[in-house]
């Protein structure tokens, strides 16, 4: 397979086999395992090294800080959360159909709601799960010319465990030697 065909390319030509493809799947898959644990391992350190104003410009891409959030209550039911008001003495926080005023919905009201009532979650609220501080990639070059590249060669058959050809160049010389 050249560099400018795909698999999908290969597919509709009818150049792959169905055991061809079934070998190359679990070949992805593998590769694919070990990329996400390094993508993981990577995005992990490069969050905790970068300061939150920083990025990094390299040949292959931009690797930017991505500021995280807090955990914050927010009104999933407004109905449910109206009548849960309503009989927990916050009359003044409904409108006539029970329905939560607008100041009421705000994260930091209903923080201060569940603080007031003992740490009772409200019908009709919950709490939305923050997200940790991350990184994000950009402007990633064209998969044919990151292989066109020797270095991201390296770098690629480093991070997948594979021995980038010095191998096959110490075979060679060991031919040439007979």
């Amino acid at each position: 397979m050249s560099e400018s065909t795909s698999v999908a390319e290969l597919i509709e030509a009818g150049e792959i086999t169905p055991f061809e493809a079934a070998q190359q799947l679990a070949l992805v898959t593998a590769m694919m395992r070990r990329l996400k644990d390094s993508e993981s391992a990577l995005r992990g350190y490069l969050t905790d090294h970068l300061d939150p104003r920083e990025h990094l410009t390299t040949a292959l891409g931009v690797v930017s800080y991505k500021r995280g959030s807090e955990s914050r209550w927010r009104v999933k039911d407004p109905i449910a959360f109206g009548q849960w008001l309503a009989m927990n003495g916050e009359e003044s926080s409904v409108e006539e159909v029970l329905y939560p005023v607008e100041f009421i919905t705000k994260p930091d009201a209903i923080e201060k709601l569940v603080h007031d009532h003992l740490g009772e979650q409200p019908d009709g609220v919950e709490l939305s799960g923050g997200r940790a501080d991350s990184v994000s990639t950009s402007k990633i070059r064209p998969w044919s010319e990151v292989m066109a590249d020797l270095t991201a060669q390296r770098q690629a058959g480093a991070l997948l465990g594979i021995d980038s050809g010095s191998q096959e160049q110490e075979e060679v010389s060991e031919w040439d030697r007979i």
